[in-house]
């Protein structure tokens, strides 16, 4: 890794960040181990940035790591390459932090425009009588998030945030971190001014 000293802005606070640092951060998580020298400081800059502030185990990110790796079994949907202009042959897989949003956003998708109205419509309707009881209540919730979230996770169609990464001679190369929702083009305004020095080959995918 590179001699870095990057400095990042934390609200009103700024926090200077060592290569040093990186390299130990990344031991502490055996990067070398799963991908030697196949990850960029940027990429170990935001699995820190999101466990110290964010409060993310990093193990969430490293599970899918290793699946791409083919060390381990992948927990989230396979992984996608991106097909619009920005990063286009590049690729992203999802890993799922334990986060509210991203645990409605896998909720919402499954159940679908009717599916907790279809739900209700089955507990609460009028062959189960006036009466509303602890029992229905904890049977739509265990419908509605506990059902929906172990069927979307049994068929590996669970979603998150995103890995980005590089494909190049047959092995995989690792990018960076964003959230689901971060623009194409700010992400490869990124790569570009973080990545592509480490790895000159991501060049024909960020002209």
């Amino acid at each position: 890794m590179n001699d870095l000293n990057i400095r990042v802005r934390l609200g009103d606070q700024t926090r200077y960040i060592t290569s040093a640092q990186l390299n130990a951060f990344a031991s502490i998580y055996e990067l070398d181990r799963i991908a030697d020298g196949r990850y960029s400081s940027l990429f170990v800059l935001n699995l820190l940035l999101m466990s110290e502030i964010q409060g993310i185990d990093p193990a969430h990110v490293i599970v899918e790591l290793k699946a791409l790796e083919g060390k381990g079994p992948s927990f989230t949907k396979p992984e996608t390459e991106f097909r619009g202009q920005h990063l286009q042959g590049l690729w992203h897989k999802h890993f799922l932090p334990p986060l509210p949003s991203a645990m409605a956003h896998n909720i919402l998708n499954q159940l679908g425009k009717n599916g907790l109205s279809k739900i209700a419509e089955e507990v609460f309707g009028p062959h189960m009588g006036k009466t509303v009881t602890q029992e229905m209540l904890d049977e739509v919730t265990t419908r509605a998030i506990v059902d929906t979230i172990t069927q979307r996770a049994d068929n590996n169609r669970l979603t998150g945030e995103w890995i980005v990464f590089a494909r190049e001679d047959g092995r995989n190369y690792y990018l960076g971190i964003w959230p689901h929702a971060q623009g194409d083009e700010e992400i490869a305004q990124s790569l570009r001014a973080a990545c592509l020095p480490e790895f000159p080959f991501l060049q024909k995918y960020l002209s």
